[in-house]
């Protein structure tokens, strides 16, 4: 025997429907934040690579020169 509950369909669809747009939405934010983020991420890796570059350059540079003025 088994037992048979009624539930009322409307209330069932109102909690899908909820369920449903709550993800669409949550889903839709994460997006437009990875939009946001990942353009900012790649900016900041670029001037960081270009910025130790540079760094690199002088570094050598300076060690270049002070050789040739002590030899």
């Amino acid at each position: 025997m088994g037992f048979v509950m009624e539930i009322p369909k409307s209330a069932m669809i109102g909690t899908m429907l909820a369920a449903t747009v709550e993800t669409v939405l949550m889903g839709a934010f994460v997006r437009v934040g990875q939009l946001v983020v990942e353009p900012i991420v790649r900016v900041v890796a670029v001037v960081f690579i270009i910025v130790s570059q540079c760094r690199h350059h002088r570094h050598a540079q300076y060690h270049d020169s002070r050789q040739k003025h002590f030899s």
